[in-house]
């Protein structure tokens, strides 16, 4: 019995941990449409965590009949503002790092906003 809780307990504890993750793989996928030309079509291709409170999204952006690949690092706090909401705290992309003003006009009237997550171009993931 007691090998039956610990295993249950390891489950959970695993399930609690990826939470926070997909969390702040979705707020950072989230940041993509305002970084690019209005209308562009942006295929999110991966999202991986490279340190605790770091998530990058590499994807591909079509505008004006040109496709490039291009990627976003999202750096998050490490006392989130609630258990569902990671707090943002810096962007970088590919052409450098976005001013802090700019990220937190981005979380304050961007990402808090119904239309940041119909615009969330990894939607299901």
């Amino acid at each position: 019995m007691p090998r039956a809780i610990l295993i249950l307990m390891i489950a959970a504890f695993a399930a609690c941990s990826s939470a926070p993750e997909r969390e702040q793989a979705r707020v950072c996928r989230m940041t993509i449409p305002p970084l690019n030309p209005e209308g562009a079509r942006i295929a999110v291709l991966r999202a991986v965590e490279t340190d605790t409170n770091e998530v990058r999204v590499d994807y591909v952006v079509e505008s004006g009949g040109r496709s490039r690949q291009r990627w976003v690092l999202c750096r998050f706090a490490e006392i989130p503002r609630s258990a569902i909401q990671p707090a943002l705290e810096g962007l970088t992309t590919d052409e450098g790092e976005v001013p802090g003003a700019s990220v937190y006009l981005m979380e304050r009237f961007w990402l808090n906003t119904p239309d940041s997550l119909e615009a969330d171009p990894g939607g299901a993931s």
